[in-house]
């Protein structure tokens, strides 16, 4: 079971999660495409996050909860 699709997930482990993801070694390539302050938007089931590149690392925010 994934850690997104678990009972009691909350949402700051999520963004937690997301957040030391993209700003360890498998998500190098991802911020090396961004510029300084360009942002993409990631969306799950469960979730839609703003991703930006800000001082060289990933800042992830929630922007909205999906409602089941």
């Amino acid at each position: 079971m994934s850690f997104l699709h678990g009972r009691g997930a909350s949402t700051d482990r999520v963004v937690s999660r997301f957040t030391k993801y993209l700003n360890g070694p498998m998500g190098r390539s991802v911020l090396e495409n961004l510029e300084e302050g360009e942002h993409f938007i990631l969306q799950t089931s469960d979730h839609t996050f703003r991703v930006t590149k800000r001082r060289g690392r990933a800042v992830v925010e929630i922007l909205q909860p999906q409602l089941a």
